[in-house]
């Protein structure tokens, strides 16, 4: 095996390694229903935090983000998946901080919020948290079986032949 064909293989062989390990982390951040999926390099915070248990509803939920972003949606829903109208309307204005002011919650074991922004480089960057409140209230990771989470399949990377995306070298 001549050197750059040892090179080739080792290259893919890394690359392949990265990928594997990139979809592992997107699969057990899913698994734990708080999902992000972003490829820039835009940070966000927000408020309530993901699985935080609250003594009282909340009045605002609070997105802050380490650049301008432009929120593109913005999704309320109670446990069992209703649809709660926080008067969303897009805005192309790009902002750091969105603070939404949220109408009277539902009763509700738990709630959802799907958030959605673009970023500088228009990349589009989507998030979920859930959270809950009251007295009685429990983290909504404690309340949702494992059953009812979305999975993902991961790729199996070993079963690609790395023949076929190597190209070969020009010849003279």
């Amino acid at each position: 095996m001549t050197g750059t064909k040892k090179t080739i293989k080792m290259a893919a062989f890394v690359v392949l390694a990265i990928l594997s390990a990139l979809f592992s982390v997107t699969a057990s951040a899913q698994h734990s229903t708080h999902t992000y999926r972003y490829t820039g390099t835009v940070e966000v915070e927000h408020l309530p935090d993901h699985d935080e248990v609250l003594t009282a509803l909340p009045d605002s939920l609070i997105l802050r983000f380490t650049d301008q972003v432009s929120l593109v949606k913005l999704v309320v829903k109670t446990a069992d998946d209703k649809l709660i109208d926080v008067q969303f309307r897009y805005d192309p204005t790009p902002n750091r901080v969105f603070i939404w002011p949220l109408p009277a919650l539902p009763a509700s074991a738990w709630y959802s919020v799907d958030w959605g922004v673009i970023d500088r480089a228009n990349i589009l960057m989507s998030g979920k948290f859930m959270f809950a409140a009251g007295p009685d209230a429990k983290a909504p990771s404690t309340l949702i079986p494992e059953d009812n989470e979305a999975h993902i399949m991961v790729p199996d990377y070993r079963l690609i032949d790395i023949r076929d995306y190597q190209q070969s070298a020009p010849q003279n």
